[in-house]
């Protein structure tokens, strides 16, 4: 009878202690990503967060990935320090696997405002056609908790386009600006709602590439095609496959290439 006193005690006095709130990210103030599209099509992804948590927190980013499309070299750094493949809840570490809808981040967010910068490399994310190269670019990706305070990202060019780029945002963004001029294609945008994504379709002559390994390619004028598909509003892209083999092997690499289904070109 005593000890069941003793323990009722005990929980009536843990339930008066005060809840710890989950730890969280409180803010992302701004974004700034580079894209640097290759000679071949392949195009190299950097994007760097401002992050602000009240706690370790952890953390995930996802790449989102089209059937067939290929993915390599993932890479995270907080400030200056590399964190190295792992389990992606110890610090210091990251991990890469299979999300719900293409290639997973994982790992521990530190307490305080530090500086997040995610890289990777994409191929087959686009199109190349015998006028024009179609590309689908990811400036922010969905599924972030906290609004984005401000976004600036630029597409850097292997050359000047000899003709005009037509390039517009998916999903259309009232407080977005657009720019081009000489090998870049600049956007800056207000706040990105929480969750939300933004990708910058840029349709250019194929004269800016020297080869089009890194793109898929269909013998035939395109620009016509895409034009119209986006007066339509349709969408073209197959739902987004993976065997999770795959993403075993890619984890497994841990900073050495990460390949789908053939090796990304170079």
């Amino acid at each position: 009878m005593g000890r069941a006193l003793l323990f009722l005690a005990f929980a009536a006095a843990a339930l008066a202690l005060p809840s710890t709130a989950a730890a969280a990210i409180d803010a992302t103030p701004a974004v700034r990503a580079v894209f640097t599209l290759e000679r071949n099509g392949v195009l190299d992804v950097l994007e760097r967060l401002s992050v602000a948590a009240d706690a370790p927190t952890p953390s995930t980013w996802q790449v989102t990935m089209q059937r067939g499309e290929l993915f390599a070299q993932p890479s995270l750094f907080v400030d200056a320090r590399s964190y190295r493949p792992g389990d992606g809840k110890r610090p210091g570490t990251f991990r890469i696997s299979r999300g719900s809808r293409g290639v997973r981040f994982d790992w521990l967010q530190p307490r305080g405002a530090h500086a997040v910068r995610l890289g990777y490399r994409l191929a087959l994310f686009g199109t190349a056609y015998t006028d024009v190269a179609d590309l689908h670019v990811p400036l922010w990706e969905s599924g972030w908790p906290v609004d984005v305070g401000t976004l600036v990202a630029a597409l850097k060019l292997p050359r000047v386009p000899r003709r005009h780029a037509i390039v517009w945002l998916e999903p259309r963004a009232e407080n977005a600006d657009v720019s081009t001029a000489g090998r870049a294609i600049r956007v800056q945008t207000g706040t990105v709602g929480a969750g939300g994504s933004l990708t910058l379709r840029a349709v250019l002559p194929r004269s800016v590439l020297s080869a089009v390994d890194g793109l898929n390619v269909e013998n035939m004028a395109g620009l016509d095609k895409v034009l119209a598909d986006r007066r339509s509003g349709g969408r073209t892209w197959w739902p987004w496959m993976l065997a999770l083999g795959v993403i075993v092997v890619l984890s497994a690499a841990a900073l050495g290439t990460a390949r789908w289904r053939r090796p990304l070109p170079r």
